[in-house]
């Protein structure tokens, strides 16, 4: 099993969350996310873990249609 990835929530402003990414040394920006995704309750300076999920259904996806374009720019 992997490390845990961790995220300390930076601010919340109206609907949006600012995240920082945990570091050994230090915090960096991670994103900003929907307060919706995050748990309820969460509040600025709550750490939260993240796990990592593959899907390989919507990644297929994604590749036909990726390869589609790309026949379709080869054809101009």
């Amino acid at each position: 099993m992997s490390e845990k990835l961790l995220i300390t929530v930076d601010a919340i402003e109206g609907e949006k969350a600012s995240l920082l990414l945990r570091l050994p040394e230090e915090e960096r920006p991670f994103g900003v996310v929907p307060l919706s995704m995050l748990p309820e309750g969460v509040a600025v300076g709550d750490i939260l873990s993240i796990s990592f999920q593959a899907e390989p259904e919507m990644t297929e996806e994604a590749r036909r249609r990726v390869a589609a374009l790309h026949e379709k720019l080869m054809r101009r």
